[in-house]
This record gives C-alpha cells, sequence and structure tokens, in this order.
C-alpha cells in the first residue's frame, strides 16, 4: 500500500496555502531555507543563491500569507562564490543573524542598528578555512548571552576520496563579530560530527546532535554536550553517547544524514533522526530528562514514528522544534513530500507512537506540474520537496519552509532528430507554508 493510501484517513490538514519564497528584483534559483520566528510572530527565512553567489534574507510580518508580504536582502558573496550553507538565529531582542559558507569561507552578519531598513545590516567574512572544512546541518546559535557559535566539519569529499582528515571545530565570538580576530577557534574533536545541531540551555550548557561516521562504512547517531570550557583543546569536555546506526544515501537518492535536536526549558534532550534497520530505514524520536550520557543509555527512552518497511520512502531533511510546553513538532521528507508529526503527551513512547499525530505541510503532486521543458523530449515534470525548516508562531502553530525542485523526465521522444531527454532539475526554489492548524 502507498503512501497516499495509508495516510489518507490519519492526515489532518491545514488550511493555508503555500507560496514561492521571492528573491527581490532579480530572480534565482535558491536552494534549502532556514526559518525562525520572532517574539512577535514575525518570519526570518535565509536561502542560499543556486548558480550564482550570495544568499537571500527574507523578512515576512505575523501573519506572512502571501509573497507580497516578504521583503528581501540579497547578500552578495561574489568575491569568495557560491553559499552552500545559510543559517539564521535570532537573538533576545528579536534581531537577525546571518551565518554563511562558502568552499573557502564563513561569512556572519546580521542587523546592527534598529533593524528599519536594509541599511543596517552588516554581513563579514570571518573564518578563512582553504576549503578543508565544511558548514552543514544547524549548526549556527547564540548562548544565552546572545553570542554566536557555530561548528565546522572536515570537509565530505565524494566517495570520500583524498578528503582532509576528520574532525570537529568550534567558532565563538564574544563581541564585535564583524571582526574576524574576535572569533576563537579550537578543534574539539577528532571525528567529524556531520549535520550537526547545537544548542545551548538556559543553563549555558551547550548540546549537540550530530552523525559521526565511524571509518568502516557505518555512521552513528550520537549526542554531545559541553557543560563549560568548551574551547579547550587539551582537556575533552565534550563526552557523547550513541544513540542508532544512522542512515543516508548521498550519491543516489540524494540523502544526507538526518538528525535534529531541541532542548526543554528544564534542559532536558530531545533528538529526532534518521536510523539505519538493515536494508531499511526508520525515523525515530528520542527522549531524555537528566544523565544523558551513560554507559548503557538507560536514561533515554524512544519510538520509531515511520519505517521504510511500511512502505514509506523517507527523503532528504528533518528539523524538530519544541513548543513552549517542550512538546515535539517534527518535519520531514516522505516521498518527496514534507508531513509534521506532533505530539503533547507521551512522546517518547511509553506506549508506542499512538499519541503522535500527522498533519500535511505539502504534497508534491499538489504543485501544478510545470509545462516548460529546458531540454529536447522532455515531456513531463515533477516537483520533490526536500529539507524542511520549522518554526512555531507566537500561537504555537508550526510555519515551514523548505526546497522545491522541478525536475523533468521523458520516456518517449516525439521529436526523433533531437536528443533523448537528459532527466533532470529544471529550476530549485524556496518554499513556504504557513499552517493555519493542526
Amino acid at each position: 500500500m502507498g503512501l497516499l493510501l495509508v495516510l489518507a484517513c490519519t492526515l489532518s490538514l491545514a488550511s493555508a496555502q503555500a507560496f514561492f519564497l521571492p528573491t527581490g528584483d532579480d530572480v534565482y534559483n535558491t536552494g534549502d531555507p532556514r526559518i525562525k520566528v520572532d517574539s512577535r510572530g514575525n518570519l526570518h527565512m535565509i536561502y542560499p543563491v543556486v548558480a550564482g553567489s550570495g544568499a537571500v534574507y527574507a523578512f515576512c510580518p505575523a501573519g506572512c500569507s502571501n509573497p507580497e508580504q516578504v521583503s528581501t536582502l540579497f547578500i552578495s558573496t561574489e568575491e569568495f562564490g557560491v553559499v552552500h550553507t545559510a543559517l539564521v538565529a535570532l537573538d533576545s531582542a528579536d534581531r537577525p543573524h546571518i551565518l554563511l559558507a562558502t568552499y573557502e569561507t564563513v561569512h556572519y552578519g546580521g542587523c546592527f542598528g534598529e533593524c528599519r531598513g536594509l541599511s543596517d545590516w552588516r554581513v563579514a567574512a570571518v573564518v578563512q578555512h582553504g576549503s578543508d572544512w565544511e558548514l552543514s546541518g544547524d549548526s549556527f546559535t547564540l548562548d544565552p548571552q546572545g553570542r554566536p557559535h557555530f561548528l565546522l566539519h572536515a570537509f565530505q569529499a565524494y566517495l570520500g576520496l583524498f578528503g582532509p582528515d576528520p574532525g570537529t571545530r568550534l567558532y565563538a565570538c564574544a563581541s564585535d563579530c564583524l571582526d574576524g580576530q574576535n572569533w576563537r577557534g579550537a578543534k574539539i574533536s577528532e571525528q567529524s560530527w556531520l549535520e550537526p545541531t547545537l544548542r545551548f540551555d538556559a543553563r549555558g550548557v551547550a548540546h549537540v546532535a550530530t552523525v559521526i561516521p565511524l571509518g568502516d562504512g557505518n555512521d552513528l547517531v550520537a549526542y554531545l554536550r559541553c557543560d563549560g570550557d568548551c574551547l579547550n583543546e587539551q582537556v575533552d569536555n565534550w563526552p557523547g553517547i550513541g544513540l542508532s546506526p544512522a542512515y543516508s544515501d548521498r550519491y543516489i537518492d540524494e540523502v544526507a544524514p538526518a538528525v535534529s535536536l531541541g532542548v526543554t526549558a528544564a534542559g532536558g534532550v530531545r533528538v529526532a533522526f534518521v536510523g539505519e534497520d538493515g536494508d531499511d530505514n526508520y525515523l525515530a524520536y528520542f527522549a531524555c530528562d537528566a544523565v544523558c550520557i551513560t554507559q548503557e543509555g538507560e536514561n533515554w527512552s524512544g519510538t520509531v514514528l515511520s519505517h521504510s518497511a511500511d512502505g514509506n520512502k523517507l527523503g532528504d531533511g528533518i528539523d524538530l522544534v519544541l513548543d513552549s510546553q517542550g512538546n515535539p513538532r517534527l518535519v520531514y521528507t516522505v516521498s518527496s513530500s514534507i508531513l509534521l508529526a506532533h505530539c503533547n503527551n507521551d512522546c517518547a513512547g511509553t506506549f508506542g507512537n499512538a499519541d503522535w499525530s500527522l498533519t500535511k505541510v505539502e504534497l508534491a503532486n499538489e504543485i501544478p506540474a510545470d509545462d516548460i521543458f529546458l531540454y529536447h523530449n522532455c515531456t513531463v515534470g515533477f516537483w520533490f520537496l526536500r529539507q524542511p525548516s520549522v518554526a512555531l508562531t507566537t500561537a504555537g502553530l508550526p510555519v515551514v519552509a523548505y526546497r522545491a525542485e522541478d525536475i523533468s523526465a521523458g520516456w518517449t521522444s516525439p521529436d526523433p532528430f533531437k536528443p533523448a531527454c537528459a532527466a533532470g532539475v529544471d529550476m530549485t526554489m524556496s518554499r513556504l507554508r504557513v499552517l493555519g492548524a493542526y
């Protein structure tokens, strides 16, 4: 039984309509978006430009419902090349801070004035790493004092060939962070922490959920924490625990390792990930409220939310956020569509996953198919959705940004004098849905 038949009876529907995010006066293809919501309900988004040098910061006021409400700022990185990862964080004054990573450089910036106009924005290159390091996941955050931190891991070469030695670096800045000399960096692990989520709790403890290659072809979902002196290279202040074998398929289905982290107001840890189960994969949610790093992991509990053996084809990207009560809201990709799983009770599965519910964000086949084809003998088009990012409004309702790829194909050749269709991506665009209900 296929996914859409299985979920037809269980999906609740959200009323808001999805739309493509604008890029300003010039139209660009865009990549994986990231979204945050401030205390007044305003939306702050960042998404990289594909096949160009820069990223787009987008702002939409509370009640955002259409692209005409979105204002944009194009941030050029022409001197440094293509942005492959763009991240955003908000401080206690609701000011946005952004991090952009190109092949050799990390740029930090944000709005440092009254934030009423684009003239208040400043962006500067703060780390030059010579292409040996890489930014991935949701690894940019602010500590309780509003100081920016981010993680870099060793660059992941194609098929692992001729890449640098594994490792992970942490960078932090206390003040005047547009000056690269004010950033401190340290190698905190000899392992590469892939697709990490970095968060601080209210006490200033750093928490990381990540996927770590073990060197034998297997990857491990792991949780690590640092209670203090986190930039110390001489002492290991980052104890951790392995949670599960991790799944990825970078080179065929283009599915990156997937893990996401939330921290409750009391410092409890919540981790969602895509794990590996032999030839299958599954989406899981784990929780731990105290003493989370032990040899046996006895303080962790969890449940499987979706399994490929049930006909659910998990795709590229997940993102977890907690509401004001610490309840999970988890977006993920399945069969090239975006779903939201949510739970308010027994979420770690004491009695299984029965307390979880699903809300449709958007099904790929509901987007009108493109009928303009770039290549000879391509006759059909499909949308593929991936890499969702979720945040919550002041009312606790989800807003989800994600990437939509328009892929054309053709199984016949109407024009025999032209080459056969070369199936591939015609365009890629960031998309937004503001959900009006669960």
